[in-house]
């Protein structure tokens, strides 16, 4: 229960968000060579895109650390990395949102409303809502307001907005995937493999409450 309690205090918060923007920001620069060097060209798209991956990479982390704690006690002590790996992956995320806006202002700006319902538009959408709210309900009075297990709870809405976006990428590229799934030519386009990594990062979690349903005795913590 300390280790617990300790993520509270100013010093370890300062810790833990510090270690989080440098894996952010590294993630970020690793996302940047690899998008340019795909594009084969340097221009804010490939700006945006290198926001959107470390967006995604560290929504992975954020939701993958409870079943690394669940399955490997080791790991415990990160536990608290989760709020803030999610939390920069949201900003991340919303950076990227703007971005697009300045990239295709004509489509997510100026003629908004005639694409208010395509799934690019309003799954994208709902998912930010989604990402917000929980990054609003993330801050510290209002996490000991709620009690550890409502918010826990209330978290997985996450899983939601994450399916929204692996859901979204479908509509958006369908037939560039379709294309690739024919013959496997080339490098496997990003948004593919990210929506991939949702999978596996869901079904990592499903085996989590399997785990817990099918050995009711266990002595894994709940987190």
């Amino acid at each position: 229960m300390k280790q617990k309690a300790d993520i509270f205090q100013k010093h370890v918060k300062q810790i833990i968000w510090r270690n989080s923007l440098v894996i952010a920001f590294v993630i970020f620069i690793l996302m940047l060579i690899f998008t340019s060097t795909l594009d084969k060209e340097y221009s804010f798209l490939q700006f945006s895109k290198a926001l959107a991956g470390a967006s995604a990479l560290m929504f992975t982390a954020s939701f993958s650390l409870s079943g690394f704690c669940y399955w490997w006690d080791f790991l415990d002590t990160k536990i608290g990395y989760r709020k803030y790996l999610g939390l920069i992956a949201y900003w991340l995320a919303l950076a990227y949102s703007i971005s697009i806006l300045l990239i295709n202002p004509d489509k997510y700006l100026f003629h908004l409303t005639d694409n208010l319902f395509t799934a690019d538009v309003l799954l994208g959408g709902i998912s930010m809502l989604i990402f917000t709210f929980i990054a609003i309900i993330s801050r510290d009075k209002i996490m000991l307001a709620m009690g550890p297990h409502k918010w826990r709870y209330t978290l997985r809405l996450g899983y939601l907005a994450w399916i929204l976006l692996a859901l979204r990428a479908w509509f958006v590229e369908k037939e560039i995937w379709l294309d690739y799934l024919e013959d496997f030519s080339g490098f496997p386009p990003p948004r593919l493999l990210l929506s991939l990594l949702v999978i596996a990062v869901l079904i990592f979690r499903i085996s989590i409450d399997i785990s817990k349903k099918c050995i009711p005795f266990t002595n894994k913590k709940i987190k």
